[in-house]
């Protein structure tokens, strides 16, 4: 029988005045009741440098199979592959090479069941199947080729149930369906063919719970015993035929069953439907019950739920409140939000969630603490903070929360600390830091924390060796002694004779994820930027190229909410930029780089509303320009000093209420040019020289409301080149220097309506270099020094009309290099000096026909940086002079073949920082430091 369902505001009536009387420190609880594993530990110790130097093997998937850790890992020579470790050099070792080569069979879903280790690993034969191993070479084998062939049945959610283990696969006749296996090829069926046919049923969410498996065939909840008629359809979440019904979160606490189910319809009006509900199930279609509509919460990503207990605690939000920790026993009563962390609208965003002894361990932030470890017993009193890490507003940003036999595990940070290692028995005395694994600032990022015989192993970067293998001894007073090992020319501080290697400057957020940086600029030695440290949300950093010297300038909108800032330029003493506090919406700010110094310029559009319009900012004579508006405008023209009463309206272009929208804004001496929305005259040529009477249209090339749309802006001297179509010849590249008889077409390419498409206008030296079309040569690299004779093919890398598709020009000098495909070796690394059929092929970087595809060419004094795939170590870091005897591997950031993909190269004084994901990091800032001639 269903259970009543009660109104959210009647219960949340009930419930809220509880949600802010937690009280008491953890200290004040019984010792008796919390984890007994003794407090005192011995020190970690690295186990093995697998990758070699400072490459990271970036051990991951550490599994525990009756006291040996199995983990998978990542070498020079093997690719990513399988091994184990009792904690010792001399008992770490690959278990087989199951593909051999650098490529690797990539293992995962590593499971153990008894003492079988079961996984996931393509040996490039026969594509994704399923392993079994018991530790050595010689019993570690294919189970079954459940899909012959090299496409594999790519098995998904291993779950043991009793001696079997079940999983998804796709065996190429019945589509994606459930299978079990004892291990043994004929031992390994399919359960049932549940949509019939060669489509499959695609299941998903496996989960055991009480001797049976439940899953999720589209809105259909399933059961099964592990036989044939013994899986059956338990109940259909009922909606309406046009919504589309997602079951989310599905998980087993003492036998009962939890999940979520979104609705989503653009049909449906508003309140018809919940965004989200959530049910629960005793396995049988009466007892499949609908429990509570609720918010989705306010912050994106994947619901977060965990059983403890005999409860389910999971996080969202409530009306006049932000995310918080709410608990479900399967009653309607028994379902409400556990108390108001963060009290008012803020939210307090609890995550990691983590199971101990019944209770649930999560950070959490407050205003008053940060983002800090608590505990939670489903009520409010016994909801509480474990521990301050760092005392005040701060926060610890805890990250890797994970309990392993009585003990939590996880990495926090402290002042002038990065992310280091920590252990709770879940109390406040019983947390402790475990040790300074990366003295000084730089973050071990301990993470996968997997106790393993007497041993607590770990995965921790140090700046060494990168993110190996560490392990901890539990209880015992000795420690292991290992060693390093290094591959050939590591104990030289470069490779190929580079003047300093490059490094990451921190793990800003730590672990594998990335800080998805979106913006940046350099001012002096220093570089801007924003970052998510997985804690505050996306705010403001700066980084001098040093651990400790890479800090949170402020968290601008306090709390788990981002304040998202972007468009970072320099004006004088500060860095300008845009960002939403959550009061004020988006709002021009400024930092000095302290804390006191980052202060809101001006609220252009006063209230919530955001000022910020789109478009590129530029400064001209210590005058940035913007495009914003406020209260009584639409986008329009803007300039600002960086003070409140300098940061005043240029123009309104589009008078009253309506949008100029200028964007573009590209300096050409002492003026602005840009692209606007003109009155009558659509979208053409703008230009400003500061002031309200120089602020006008330029040309209307294409006459008519319309307009030609100029494009791609690239300041050539005392001139603008740029592409437009004037509705005669197609999109071409034009030149102007800001009259109206002084902008002209400087070459119809492709002659006729059809156009050349130029593009990616790149200036050295005193002519710009781009890639256009003509109807001979196809699509090729141009160049042209701002007149019409002038304006002619580079070269014809792939001779007819095909075209080589020039791409990724980047200045070098007075030449340029660009990427290009001639037909013969693929993508690869060009250069020309602007002499007409001067081009040439630097590097076949990828011998033969292969790409090894360059990408971000930057010139950094006599140098270039780009990345490259030579198909032996991935797109990893090369620099080049410009001729093929200089051009080389710089670094390999990440061993075998994954690549690094550094990018956005981007030069700060001797300093050059890029992004680069080294396959245990993330995407993470790195620097290099220059040679003292800069190049």
């Amino acid at each position: 029988m269903a259970l009543p369902l009660l109104p959210l505001s009647l219960l949340l009536t009930l419930l809220v005045s509880a949600l802010c009387c937690g009280g008491g420190d953890a200290d004040t609880l019984s010792m008796g009741k919390l984890g007994g594993t003794p407090d005192v530990l011995d020190s970690p110790y690295p186990v093995d440098d697998i990758a070699g130097g400072r490459l990271s093997s970036g051990p991951h998937e550490l599994t525990d199979v009756n006291g040996t850790l199995y983990f998978v890992a990542t070498d020079r020579s093997r690719g990513t592959e399988l091994f184990k470790s009792d904690g010792s050099d001399r008992g770490t070792f690959l278990v087989k090479d199951l593909r051999a080569g650098p490529l690797g069979s990539e293992p995962r879903e590593l499971t153990a069941v008894g003492d079988t280790l079961y996984f996931v690993a393509h040996d490039g034969e026969h594509g994704e199947e399923l392993w079994r191993s018991e530790g050595r070479s010689s019993n570690t084998r294919l189970v079954v080729d459940l899909r012959p062939g090299p496409l594999g049945s790519h098995p998904e959610s291993l779950v043991q149930l009793g001696e079997h283990l079940f999983f998804f696969a796709h065996d190429g006749q019945s589509g994606v369906e459930l299978w079990r296996t004892d291990g043994t090829e004929g031992g390994t069926a399919l359960v049932k063919d549940i949509a019939e046919g060669p489509s499959g049923a695609f299941p998903s969410q496996l989960v055991a719970a009480q001797g049976r498996l439940y899953f999720f065939v589209d809105r259909v909840l399933w059961r099964s015993d592990g036989t044939t008629g013994g899986t059956v359809a338990v109940k259909e979440v009922d909606a309406p035929p046009s919504v589309i019904v997602r079951p989310r979160a599905l998980t087993q606490v003492d036998g009962r069953l939890f999940f979520f189910v979104s609705y989503e319809d653009d049909d449906v009006l508003p309140g018809e439907l919940p965004a989200l509900a959530l049910w629960t199930s005793n396995g049988n279609p009466n007892g499949t019950v609908r429990l509570m509509d609720l918010p989705f919460p306010t912050l994106d990503g994947p619901l977060r739920a965990r059983a403890a207990g005999n409860l389910f605690f999971f996080v969202t939000n409530f009306p006049d409140h932000g995310d918080e920790l709410w608990r479900s026993d399967g009653s309607v009563l028994g379902t409400f939000p556990v108390r108001d962390i963060a009290a008012g609208s803020a939210s307090s965003n609890p995550r990691e969630l983590t199971a101990m002894d019944g209770r649930l361990y999560f950070s959490a932030w407050s205003p008053d603490h940060g983002d800090e470890l608590w505990r939670s017993d489903g009520t409010p009193d016994g909801t509480v903070l474990v521990k301050d890490l760092v005392p005040g507003p701060q926060g610890s940003a805890l990250a890797f929360l994970r309990e392993a036999r009585g003990r939590l595990y996880f990495s926090a940070r402290e002042t002038g600390k990065g992310h280091e290692p920590w252990s709770s028995n879940g109390s406040g005395r019983g947390t402790s830091r475990l040790e300074d694994l990366s003295p000084g600032a730089f973050s071990s990022a301990a993470r996968d924390f997997t106790v393993s015989g007497r041993r607590v192993f770990f995965t921790a970067n140090e700046r060494g060796t990168g993110a190996e293998l560490w392990a901890r001894d539990v209880g015992y007073d000795f420690r292991v002694a290992t060693k390093h090992l290094l591959w050939p020319g590591d104990d030289e501080d470069t490779l190929h004779s580079s003047p300093s290697p490059a490094r990451l400057i921190q793990d800003i957020f730590p672990g594998p994820g990335s800080a998805n940086t979106r913006a940046w600029t350099a001012r002096g030695n220093t570089l801007y930027f924003d970052a998510d440290d997985g804690s505050i949300g996306q705010e403001l950093w700066r980084t001098d190229g040093t651990p400790a010297g890479t800090v949170l300038i402020k968290d601008l909108r306090p709390g788990p909410l981002s304040s998202e800032p972007s468009d970072f330029f320099v004006v004088g003493p500060w860095v300008l930029f845009f960002a939403d506090n959550g009061v004020h919406g988006r709002e021009l700010w400024r930092t000095d780089g302290t804390t006191e110094g980052t202060v809101m310029v001006r609220d252009i559009r006063p209230g919530s509303g955001s000022s910020q319009g789109d478009g590129t900012l530029v400064v001209l004579d210590g005058i940035a320009y913007f495009n914003a508006r406020d209260a009584n405008h639409g986008e329009e023209l803007w300039r600002t000093d960086g003070t409140p009463a300098g940061t005043t309206l240029v123009k309104d272009l589009a008078p009253g209420a309506e949008d100029g929208s200028p964007r573009y804004l590209t300096v050409v001496g002492s003026r602005i040019f840009f692209l606007a929305n003109f009155p009558d005259a659509g979208w053409e040529l703008g230009i400003s020289d500061g002031t309200e009477p120089g602020t006008h249209l330029v040309k209307d090339l294409l006459p008519g409301s319309t307009g030609s749309f100029p494009n791609t802006f690239t300041t050539l001297g005392s001139r603008l080149v740029f592409a437009a179509n004037d509705g005669e010849h197609g999109e071409e590249p034009w030149v102007s220097d800001g009259s109206e008889a002084g902008t002209r077409l400087l070459r119809d390419i492709w002659p006729g309506p059809s156009g050349s498409y130029a593009d990616t206008f790149t200036v050295a030296g005193d002519r710009v270099f781009f890639a256009a079309a003509d109807p001979m040569a196809g699509r090729e690299p141009w160049l042209s020094d701002g007149t019409e004779s002038g304006t002619t093919l580079a070269f014809d890398v792939y001779p007819g009309p095909e075209g080589s598709y020039p791409l990724w020009f980047g200045a070098l000098g007075s030449s340029v290099l660009f990427s290009a495909d001639d037909g013969t070796h693929g993508i690869e690394l060009w250069r020309t000096d602007g002499t007409p059929g001067s081009a040439f092929l630097v590097k076949d970087i990828h011998p033969g026909p292969a790409h090894s595809e360059p990408r971000w060419m930057t010139g950094v004094g006599t140098t270039a940086l780009f990345h490259a795939d030579d198909g032996v170590n991935g797109a990893e870091l090369w620099e080049t002079h410009g001729m093929e005897s200089g051009t080389r591997l710089r670094q390999e950031l990440v061993p075998g073949q994954l690549g690094a993909l550094p990018y956005f190269f981007t030069r700060a004084g001797p300093q050059v920082f890029f992004l680069a994901d080294d396959g245990a990091q993330g995407i993470e800032w790195w620097v290099l430091k220059l040679p003292d001639d800069g190049g």
